[in-house]
């Protein structure tokens, strides 16, 4: 009888507003539906250590954003003892500006609580270089570790992305239900998702606060959402990652 051992943890490390929601949740239905393991949404430290067993099934995924191999004791050893994978998306930093400010203008309408704290200038100084660097680092790891996919593909196509993020994990699916999976997360499935879940007052999911907050589904905003002032400042900012992906 062979021995059963812990987890490969599957972290889905994508930047803000660049569809990682989607990616999430596409990768715990691959992982989930073949009976492979869970999804654990967010991560934190009480998860981490909770569902590192064997009983997890042989991966679980789990939503970051920081770098968990230099933030966390576990992050550190699931590296330290190859069992830790990872997908991430990633996006035109002018256009997660873009969507972070649309969706919090939005939520300034219909009764929800908008940002106060939300700044243009601040986010792209302060935050875009912790938030792409840990981005970065997540990509660093390898393609062997680290499945990186751009946001105008992914939302392009989900097939091939369920196809993908099944082949990085060496996890077989039965016969079409690459397509199943995929049809799950158009852009108007989430959006009746969205509506049916608000209708109701029920939890989207037992582990994610809501279903993925879509403002445009669409690459290229920038060119007509920021100002040349704005986008100036976002290419000074993170010349560097948009040269790296060819954003720039």
């Amino acid at each position: 009888m062979t021995k059963k051992t812990k987890p490969t943890w599957v972290f889905v490390s994508g930047i803000y507003r660049s569809a990682s929601t989607t990616q999430y949740l596409i990768t715990r239905d691959v992982v989930e539906d073949t009976k492979s393991g869970m999804g654990t949404g967010y991560e934190t430290e009480d998860r981490l250590n909770k569902f590192d067993v064997p009983k997890s099934g042989q991966y679980v995924v789990s939503k970051v954003f920081k770098f968990l191999p230099e933030t966390s004791e576990q992050g550190a050893l699931f590296l330290k003892e190859n069992r830790l994978k990872s997908v991430c998306t990633i996006r035109d930093p002018r256009d997660v500006i873009v969507s972070m400010r649309t969706r919090n203008e939005n939520r300034g309408k219909g009764g929800r609580r908008k940002d106060e704290t939300f700044d243009f200038e601040t986010t792209v100084k302060q935050n875009f270089p912790i938030w792409f660097g840990q981005l970065e680092q997540w990509i660093d790891l390898g393609p062997e570790i680290t499945m990186v996919t751009k946001f105008e593909d992914l939302i392009a196509n989900l097939l091939k992305e369920t196809r993908r993020v099944s082949e990085h994990l060496d996890v077989k699916l039965p016969k079409g239900h690459d397509f199943e999976i995929a049809k799950r997360y158009t852009i108007s499935a989430q959006r009746d998702k969205a509506r049916q879940v608000r209708a109701e007052g029920k939890e989207a999911d037992p582990w994610l606060p809501s279903v993925p907050g879509i403002v445009f589904g669409a690459a290229g905003l920038h060119r007509s959402w920021l100002s040349p002032t704005e986008r100036n400042l976002v290419e000074t900012v993170c010349g560097k990652f948009m040269r790296r992906f060819g954003y720039l």
